[in-house]
């Protein structure tokens, strides 16, 4: 499967992994390849059998943002006729993606480098997607607005900490359609969104004939505005170069991206991102680690971060596994009646009991910083 999937994707056969999955969504078994290629095909899948059936299909998926810049720091601008500014989201990316079997089509979802949506040791993303799904319903309808498209969203809030601190629990923005037959990436005013659909900030902005110099703004504004705390991670812009895709460039602030690595090494924020997210498609590996961090680092900055590499990667392990049975407590908590809010003794003498002494403290933060207590 991997010399076939290597040929339809137009990509080296190193950057692609089998996979055998059941669609938890659809009780569908899915048999195929997942590729890791940092471009437009990044998490890009060849579905080769469904339940066993042959049923050859490409699904496009997320792709990879893009900077302006090279790792010099050097702007190379497209010919652009139109663009749009996005707020950046700190969460896991959910890809809403259709595929077709026995002439009927079925929506599923999944995260960047895992096939299917799931539960792991690592990150609770299925039991959180099913309980959004639940409260919120306008997931499906714009789904099935669109369904020329594989839908990308972002699920964010301080039960699924990344960077930026939220002080609401859980939710999901719409942030993208790519178009299935050609892996066409449409920002949201180019797709059908009913109401209620939620969306990411669109960053109102002047014309400028130096896109250089409105970017540059754009980060400036940023830095001011977390002045010293992490309240924006950054934006995207979508450019329109009449070409049938729009690209998408990442802007981030200065404490977030720095331009020249390669003098410094990985910044920390950097290397405990790339942790927190390796761990969406539940497997916990050092190796996987830092081979998502060679799409964005070359070796040498690799090289000259070796010993914060291990030791991010180590704290990140132990703070997802905290967090995680943080998370399962509380629930129990809630179901029990408890609310924090109310009666924060109560609360915490009930989830004492699920934790060792030396560990509440930590607890503690995570809890009250979670609800911004």
């Amino acid at each position: 499967m991997i010399k076939e999937a290597s040929i339809l994707l137009d990509t080296k056969e190193d950057v692609l992994q089998e996979f055998d999955e059941l669609d938890l969504f659809n009780n569908n078994r899915l048999n195929g390849v997942i590729c890791r290629q940092s471009d437009h095909r990044y998490g890009a899948m060849v579905i080769f059998k469904i339940n066993s059936e042959p049923c050859e299909q490409i699904i496009y998926c997320t792709p990879k943002l893009e900077y302006p810049f090279d790792r010099n720091g050097t702007f190379h601008w497209p010919d652009i006729s139109q663009i749009e500014v996005w707020d950046k989201l700190d969460g896991s990316n959910i890809l809403a993606f259709w595929y077709e079997y026995r002439d009927s089509k079925f929506l599923s979802f999944k995260t960047r480098l895992s096939p299917i949506l799931k539960d792991g040791g690592y990150g609770s993303f299925y039991s959180m997607w099913m309980e959004y799904l639940s409260e919120s319903k306008w997931i499906y309808p714009v789904c099935l607005e669109n369904p020329e498209f594989n839908l990308s969203f972002e699920m964010f809030g301080y039960r699924n900490p990344i960077t930026i601190q939220y002080n609401i629990p859980l939710e999901v923005n719409l942030l993208f359609g790519i178009r299935r037959k050609d892996h066409a990436v449409r920002p949201p005013s180019q797709l059908i969104v009913p109401s209620g659909t939620k969306l990411p900030k669109v960053i109102q902005i002047e014309k400028k004939s130096e896109l250089t110099e409105l970017y540059e703004e754009l980060r400036s504004g940023m830095s001011t505005q977390n002045d010293g705390n992490l309240f924006v991670e950054g934006m995207v812009l979508y450019a329109f170069c009449n070409q049938p895709s729009w690209r998408q460039f990442k802007c981030k602030p200065n404490e977030i991206q720095q331009i020249h690595w390669a003098h410094i090494g990985i910044p920390k924020r950097e290397l405990w991102n790339t942790a927190i997210n390796s761990f969406e498609n539940g497997i916990c590996s050092f190796d996987n680690f830092v081979e998502l961090l060679k799409e964005e680092y070359t070796e040498q900055q690799i090289g000259k971060s070796q010993i914060r590499i291990a030791k991010i990667f180590k704290e990140a392990i132990s703070h997802i596994e905290i967090v995680q049975k943080v998370n399962e407590v509380w629930s129990r908590a809630k179901e029990k009646g408890f609310d924090i809010t109310k009666d924060k003794g109560a609360t915490f003498k009930f989830i004492s009991q699920f934790f060792e002494k030396k560990d509440m403290r930590k607890v503690g933060s995570i809890i009250l910083g979670q609800i911004g207590g």
